[in-house]
């Protein structure tokens, strides 16, 4: 009896932390998707807009659009979107851009003196997000997507193979490129784990190496997301190599997150770079259950929310650059955006995290 008394009182534990947990990220979720939808969502082309001060305009960002996607995906995974949802949204995002293969491949995002211009970084990231909208859905279309794309960006010469080696930023910066290196390794590692084809391992292991290697810019997000991919390839494979490097990049990623939050180091004090380190660190935690990962990447999404209420979050989104005390800097511009002008890519960051905190926080 004593023994089934200590059972229900650990069961009723656990869900009585899972409600509190739902209970204190939901509000600030669905105050973050108020905003989206207020600010920055046009009915007429199914699309978030790229800055809230221009919400009648036509196209998005290709990069927001991924991060809106993997936000998506951890909401139909705790059951706050549904997932015609979501796909209604990637069809729409989707058809903002032409393909490099007509109706599939990488996202063509634009001409520069005539000639297509490809997003290296965004559309690796883009790949990734879609493998994680497979795994949710098990819709064949978003794992489909993800392949085309990741073969058009190989087909095109998107992988440098030279003194420096990895995935390059764009098309016309031929150099091999932190970000999108990174996210070249987890979309490989993605696409490892749920196909089990050994060549995307091997484009895993050579996006983690490539990173040894001097590239354009690299930062602690980076060395994040290709922690991610090393730990997701260890998962899928059991081989000691990726734990090794997936740990190893750990250390490089928390250090250097950590140094950002109160120093003047290099990267930008906002979302999408501090964000992706509490991504990860979800992760570990899942696998790991160790609960050190957890209270880690708490520390990184409570740094933009610890001084906020929902309803000011709802009233004025999130922003592209932060002091170390994280109020908003409004001074200045970040990718050409007034930072007095919430942007995409920052607002969505934050709907990401707090899916996730909500379904592992």
């Amino acid at each position: 009896m004593k023994k089934n008394v200590i059972i229900v009182f650990a069961v009723f534990c656990i869900v009585g932390g899972a409600r509190a947990q739902k209970a204190h990220w939901e509000p600030l979720l669905n105050a973050t998707q108020s905003y989206m939808q207020q600010h920055m969502w046009n009915a007429q082309t199914g699309n978030y807009v790229l800055r809230a001060d221009e919400p009648t305009a036509p196209g998005s960002d290709s990069w927001g659009i991924t991060i809106v996607l993997d936000a998506q995906a951890y909401m139909v995974a705790n059951g706050t979107m549904k997932p015609e949802e979501m796909k209604n949204y990637f069809i729409s995002s989707t058809s903002l851009y032409e393909r490099t293969n007509g109706n599939s491949g990488a996202r063509i995002l634009g001409e520069r003196d005539g000639q297509p211009y490809i997003g290296g970084d965004d559309d690796l990231q883009w790949c990734s997000a879609l493998v994680h909208c497979f795994e949710i859905t098990k819709d064949s279309d978003y794992l489909d997507a993800a392949k085309s794309s990741f073969k058009a960006l190989i087909d095109n010469g998107f992988w440098m193979d030279g003194v420096s080696k990895g995935w390059m930023w764009n098309s016309f910066v031929r150099k091999p490129d932190g970000v999108s290196t990174a996210y070249g390794a987890l979309t490989a590692a993605r696409l490892y784990e749920v196909t089990h084809n050994d060549v995307y391992k091997q484009w895993a292991a050579a996006s983690l190496n490539a990173l040894k290697t001097p590239q354009v810019g690299i930062f602690p997000r980076d060395f994040m997301v290709a922690a991610d991919a090393a730990l997701t390839t260890y998962v899928a494979s059991h081989d000691e190599s990726f734990h090794k490097r997936a740990m190893e990049l750990l250390d490089s990623a928390v250090t250097g997150g950590l140094a950002m939050l109160h120093h003047q180091e290099p990267g930008h004090r906002n979302p999408t770079d501090i964000g992706d380190l509490a991504d990860g660190l979800f992760h570990f935690y899942r696998v790991t259950h160790n609960v050190k990962y957890k209270t880690l990447a708490l520390t990184f999404i409570n740094f933009f929310v610890d001084h906020r209420t929902p309803s000011d979050i709802a009233a004025k989104g999130f922003y592209n650059e932060y002091d170390t005390k994280g109020q908003p800097i409004l001074t200045g511009s970040y990718l050409g955006i007034p930072n007095t002008v919430p942007y995409i890519s920052e607002v969505a960051e934050m709907l990401k995290l707090f899916a996730i905190a909500e379904l592992y926080g």
